[in-house]
């Protein structure tokens, strides 16, 4: 098995690997409509080229700073039922957006993506499926593939110098209201807990159910809900 996908496997989080396509591998841990991807970059001058590679050239140096340090996490996505419709009102409140579409050939889903090229490097980018998420988990899902295990992904832990402002700032970008928390932004598929760190990054992984791990895989910390109040954050190894 994959080396990223053995490792969560064996915490306790299932996850596969999908074979090396266009320079790039990657897998994930699928719960449900909800999955954290893993991914690495097999043969770069391949990748340079691909859809993929042209996707995430903005976020290559970000991505090879986290790879020159043991690895972690890039961002997080937010799924929005039209992507065009996000791309447009966060261009009109002065963001710059690329939207890009992804036609796997020979796959009958399809995807597109708005990435912002001007927010902070654990900002979400946002997604629309087709057909919806709800039709490829039940048509289109490979037996096995879709495996929560005994745990649930309560949320993600960011780091950040300012958490109060970090949080408002992602209110506003979503389009939400004050929430219970100052430091939690609650989505409806799990919730962004910020924590007060120079690293500027998701730094932990917040699990619910079965007696979740405390560890870190590949730079990013695993941890239960809720430990030592979700921080300080796991730090990688030099």
């Amino acid at each position: 098995m994959w080396s990223p996908a053995r490792a969560y496997t064996r915490a306790g989080l299932p996850a596969h690997a999908n074979p090396p396509h266009l320079g790039y591998r990657n897998g994930a841990w699928r719960l449900d409509t909800r999955y954290i991807e893993l991914s690495s970059v097999v043969d770069r001058a391949v990748f340079h080229d691909s859809p993929y590679g042209r996707a995430m050239r903005g976020w290559q140096p970000r991505v090879d700073a986290l790879v020159a340090r043991g690895g972690g996490a890039l961002n997080f996505c937010v799924h929005v039922r039209d992507v065009a419709a996000t791309t447009d009102r966060l261009r009109a409140r002065g963001h710059t957006v690329e939207l890009l579409s992804f036609a796997p050939e020979g796959s009958p889903v399809s995807f597109r993506e708005a990435i912002l090229r001007d927010v902070p490097p654990w900002a979400p980018f946002f997604v629309t499926y087709t057909p919806d998420r709800h039709t490829i988990l039940t048509r289109y899902s490979a037996p096995g593939r879709v495996n929560r295990g005994p745990h649930d992904l309560a949320g993600v832990l960011v780091e950040t110098p300012d958490p109060v402002a970090s949080a408002a700032w992602l209110r506003g970008l979503l389009g939400l209201g004050p929430g219970a928390s100052a430091t939690v932004v609650e989505l409806p598929l799990g919730a962004v807990h910020f924590t007060e760190g120079d690293a500027d990054a998701i730094t932990a992984l917040l699990l619910v159910e079965g007696a979740p791990p405390t560890t870190v895989i590949d730079g990013l910390g695993i941890r239960p809900l809720g430990s030592a109040a979700d921080g300080p954050p796991i730090r990688w190894s030099a």
